[in-house]
């Protein structure tokens, strides 16, 4: 198996599989939702395409510098969605980073969301799958390499490295983003060191770092299931991976 990861998004991509990272909030949160039952998480880059593709019963769930966009039932705090009741409801998600990172990779093959609390189950299925090549793509933060992702893209390389062992060939990227986990054995020491950590943490969410740090605590692997758009503008459909 070959093994990339880019520090933001560098297209293009023609990797059997694309994983991408966002930890905080995003692919936390989604994961989090659907492992708690939400039927589907449809993500998009506008405020106003949210609001306009949401239909009666939906969640509008999103963030613009951190905080819910007005109008919105909920923000993207993995703490405060743990504890509302998205069983078998449609989310309409809305965020700063993720959705344009999904704008740049314009990939339309397989891509999941993950981060340190479902690596364990991305891992399994892209073994047991015999994919051939990976690409760990972080969404990275206002534009920039964000520390947080490359922990989480350094954990997955880690990871999978102890289960190939020779049969997986990794880039520079991939080397250098594993070699972090030298520096920040705990991964929440690095989540608090990261410059989107302390810019949540100024805002109050800070405990949504503790959440997005905990290691193969979900089963739920989010996966790229359509790609529509609304008056030009892309909506991503994610559901959990059967």
């Amino acid at each position: 198996m070959r093994l990339r990861v880019d520090l933001i998004p560098r297209p293009p991509y023609g990797e059997s599989a694309v994983v991408l990272i966002d930890v905080l909030r995003a692919t936390t949160s989604i994961t989090i939702l659907l492992e708690r039952g939400a039927r589907e998480v449809w993500v998009t880059p506008r405020v106003s395409t949210a609001r306009q593709f949401a239909k009666d019963g939906d969640l509008l769930l999103g963030e613009r510098e951190g905080i819910p966009p007005e109008g919105f039932h909920y923000g993207t705090s993995p703490v405060e969605l743990e504890k509302i009741n998205v069983s078998g409801k449609r989310i309409i998600y809305t965020s700063d980073n993720l959705p344009l990172a999904l704008e740049k990779i314009a990939y339309r093959g397989r891509v999941y969301l993950a981060g340190f609390r479902n690596a364990a189950v991305l891992l399994d299925h892209i073994i047991r799958e015999e994919v051939e090549s990976v690409a760990v793509v972080c969404a990275g933060f206002r534009g920039a390499e964000a520390l947080d992702d490359a922990l989480a893209a350094g954990f997955i390389t880690r990871s999978l490295r102890l289960k190939l062992r020779s049969n997986l060939r990794l880039g520079d990227a991939a080397r250098l983003a594993a070699s972090l986990l030298d520096a920040y054995a705990n991964p929440v020491d690095g989540l608090w060191a990261s410059a989107s950590g302390r810019f949540l943490n100024r805002l109050g969410y800070g405990d949504d770092l503790a959440v997005a740090s905990l290691i193969d605590v979900s089963r739920t692997l989010p996966v790229l299931d359509r790609v529509r758009k609304l008056e030009g503008l892309p909506l991503y459909r994610f559901i959990r991976h059967a």
